[in-house]
């Protein structure tokens, strides 16, 4: 059985939260304490970042499929609604395509609806420049060839609380303000654990737009305009969502003005996604 860790917010019928890269599931505390009245929300930590064990092989859409899924039946939790950012949500859409029957309701956040760019210098900072080249390498070697990497790479010594000015450099390029919950988040990131790559460099080869026109699950997806933040980003999301919305799927938009961290946006509409998630409950289907 794989080591999964999760925080477990609330009473009511389950759904999970998965995080970016780089967070643990406390990443979603602010919304669990919300939606703690009429949810179970379970805080899962990403596999290979923070608490939750690694995948020790290359990784496709269905085995972040399976990995959520293993999880779902050794908690007998029956179906259940996910709500996913960024990384985190790439992994909730692979469940929700590849176990549709398992997904009452899914919440994207700032994910599904843009390719993943190939030199993801923003995602990942100058590691996006050699992205493109281990992930090959690790195609052609196999795990091994990961392990040694992240040999290099893991480290024991504890993080270190952000300083004020990379707190609020951060808040700045990600158009946030500077809340408590944000620099708490910040201050205790998810360490890339032995496992963590296969993740990432699994994300990298996502379609996730591709997975987005083949849900059947209804699905809310809210996601960051970009506006004033950044033009070129802008206008790929606007593309890239009149390019979904020409498809008829099972799909609500809701769009943020700001960037790709939706959920600690002071505007994030709860209310509507508690109802969202609500409306499943109410039909009985």
């Amino acid at each position: 059985m794989r080591r999964y860790h999760a925080e477990v917010v609330g009473n009511g019928q389950p759904v999970l939260f998965l995080p970016t890269g780089g967070f643990t599931g406390e990443a979603g505390r602010s919304l669990a304490e919300k939606l703690r009245g009429d949810f179970e929300v379970h805080l899962l930590d990403l596999p290979g970042f923070g608490r939750s064990e690694g995948v020790r092989q290359i990784v496709d859409a269905k085995q972040m499929a399976d990995w959520v899924n293993d999880y779902v039946v050794t908690h007998r939790l029956g179906s259940v609604h996910v709500i996913g950012h960024s990384l985190g949500g790439a992994v909730a859409l692979a469940f929700a395509t590849h176990y549709p029957e398992q997904v009452k309701r899914l919440v994207l956040l700032d994910q599904g609806h843009k390719a993943f760019p190939r030199v993801p210098l923003k995602e990942y900072g100058i590691f996006g420049l050699l992205v493109p080249f281990l992930s090959g390498l690790s195609r052609l070697l196999g795990p091994r060839v990961v392990e040694r990497i992240e040999r290099k790479m893991v480290s024991d010594e504890p993080s270190q609380p952000i300083s004020d000015e990379r707190f609020q450099t951060f808040c700045t390029k990600t158009g946030l303000p500077e809340r408590d919950e944000i620099r708490r988040a910040l201050d205790a990131p998810a360490k890339l654990g032995q496992g963590g790559l296969n993740l990432l460099f699994g994300f990298y080869h996502l379609d996730a737009p591709k997975l987005m026109r083949s849900l059947q699950v209804p699905t809310l997806l809210l996601y960051g305009d970009f506006v004033g933040l950044d033009d070129k980003e802008a206008r790929l999301t606007q593309s890239a969502i009149l390019d979904l919305q020409r498809h008829e799927l099972p799909i609500t938009y809701i769009r943020m003005t700001g960037g790709h961290f939706v959920h600690w946006n002071p505007a994030f509409p709860i209310e509507q996604v508690r109802q969202f998630l609500l409306t499943e409950q109410a039909s009985g289907l």
